[in-house]
């Protein structure tokens, strides 16, 4: 699969690879959701920042 947009595939790499650590780190589904958001949300911030750093220079 080819994006375009490398932020957008740096995003989808992201989203696969917080799937991917919180279900080796957890068992439950609950925590699994829980941590699985939380390091994307953190994958996805420094995606959207160094986009943007990378536009700006």
């Amino acid at each position: 699969m080819i994006f375009k947009s490398h932020m957008i595939s740096m995003l989808v790499f992201a989203l696969i690879v917080s799937i991917v650590l919180a279900s080796i780190r957890h068992n439950e589904g609950r925590a699994i959701l829980r941590y699985g958001l939380k390091l994307f949300l953190t994958m996805a911030g420094g995606v959207i920042a160094f986009s943007w750093l990378m536009h700006v220079i």
